[in-house]
């Protein structure tokens, strides 16, 4: 059998490449097919090296444009900082990668890196402007655009499809009401209070999260309904610094933001009149906290990742836990907690990854979290941060969604290949 070899390459070095490089060896197996993690990059070309020993990468990189001419890469991986998203993936799209797996958010509103000020009605606009610009780029080259929103494949959403499928045969499966949360002490990224580099706080990097898959229940729901996607049309918010106005002492446990906000609210209507609610924030004491609720026509599905009282842990002492990570951003092991072996599986990353793989093997086959999520996600933020300046009012996003751009078969979900988690009996 002639061996397939499939080339990852890696932008970043720090969390998100981290968990990237790991998740590739976990995913599930595939006979004559080997994945090479051939290349890495960082602005310092020391951390590119240490992170290439480390992870069994073959070669470290100081330029993304000298690591894509090097390797050629089958799938490129842009989980860099966030401003650095949209001129890495349109390289990787002229340089004619198959596969390109973007990390959220897509795109940073192009004035920060440009040292301008506006308001943010205009950062929408820009910011949507700049996102096109980078989709036409990818349309052009016929690259896979796989946006790496891992709440969209966790277990729990695959349910939620095949259960809605199941319903539909029944006369059922509407999605009524959705709400979800991400939040954790504050991320210890040093870009995440740059909002130069981050693109936002709390909002944009954390409510995106749990609205990616409200987003794509949506998608999916209006695909087995009539073989079109349900959007988003309005959006209210409210985006604010909360720790940076209290006293010093209340700032103990976490990580107080200067310039971005530490808390963040969406709240979603989508043309058939239905709603979703989500919130990002920094302020858990308690470690990171992922959780989503849909209720439908038919039931109610509750995903309770971090915390999950499936495994329960108690500790006297921190020390005898080493250095392992029972939950991540969990600041403490000591006392009761509540530990997550194998998070990269319940985090979705598994599923994520091995979305990119097949979409690598199969000429035929698209990401399931795809341009279409990554562009109503961002628009839906950027009319967040509007919203919020407006003191909550409501923000028509119909221009950007219903109205606006068109996307094909290849840039939206096919819930007939989403994959499977329930038996059958």
């Amino acid at each position: 059998m002639t061996k397939q070899t499939i080339r990852v390459a890696i932008n970043g070095t720090g969390f998100a490449a981290d968990y990237t490089a790991r998740t590739y060896g976990m995913i599930p197996h595939r006979n004559g097919v080997e994945i090479e993690l051939a290349g890495v990059v960082s602005g310092r070309r020391e951390n590119a090296e240490v992170f290439a020993k480390s992870h069994g990468v073959a070669a470290a990189f100081s330029s993304h444009a000298e690591m894509l001419e090097a390797v050629s890469p089958t799938i490129d991986n842009i989980c860099c900082a966030n401003f650095a998203h949209a001129p890495y993936t349109m390289e990787a799209a002229r340089a004619g990668v198959p596969v390109i797996v973007l990390e959220k958010p897509p795109v940073v509103w192009p004035g920060y890196t440009e040292g301008r000020q506006a308001d943010a009605a205009t950062r929408k606009r820009e910011s949507m402007d700049y996102l096109a610009e980078v989709f036409d780029v990818v349309r052009a080259a016929g690259s896979k655009l796989l946006y790496a929103e891992d709440f969209v494949y966790f277990d729990g959403m695959k349910g939620i499809v095949e259960l809605l499928t199941e319903a539909r045969k029944a006369g059922k499966g509407k999605v009524l009401y959705q709400r979800g949360v991400c939040a954790h002490q504050g991320s210890h990224a040093p870009a995440y209070d740059t909002p130069e580099k981050s693109g936002g706080g709390a909002l944009f990097n954390k409510a995106c999260h749990p609205l990616g898959p409200a987003l794509f229940l949506k998608q999916v729901e209006g695909i087995l309904t009539n073989g079109k996607p349900i959007r988003p049309v309005s959006v209210s918010a409210a985006a604010m610094q909360v720790l940076k106005h209290q006293p010093e002492s209340s700032g103990e446990f976490f990580r107080v933001m200067q310039n971005v906000d530490d808390f963040g609210r969406l709240t979603v209507i989508f043309e058939d009149q239905t709603i979703a609610e989500v919130v990002g924030h920094d302020l858990s004491i308690s470690g990171i906290r992922n959780e989503f609720s849909v209720i439908t026509d038919f039931a109610q599905y509750d995903l309770r990742v971090n915390p999950n009282n499936e495994n329960e842990l108690f500790l006297p002492n921190a020390e005898y836990a080493g250095n392992l990570l029972v939950r991540e951003k969990l600041p403490t092991a000591q006392g009761t907690s509540f530990p997550r072996p194998n998070q990269f599986y319940s985090h979705g990353y598994v599923g994520e990854m091995n979305d990119a793989v097949s979409c690598a093997l199969n000429v035929d086959q698209f990401p399931q979290s795809g341009a279409l999520l990554a562009w109503d996600t961002m628009a839906i933020l950027m009319a967040g941060y509007e919203s919020s300046d407006k003191s909550g009012a409501a923000v028509d996003i119909t221009e950007y969604t219903t109205s606006g751009r068109q996307f094909g078969e290849h840039e939206i979900p096919n819930p007939a290949l989403f994959g499977s988690v329930f038996q059958r009996v």
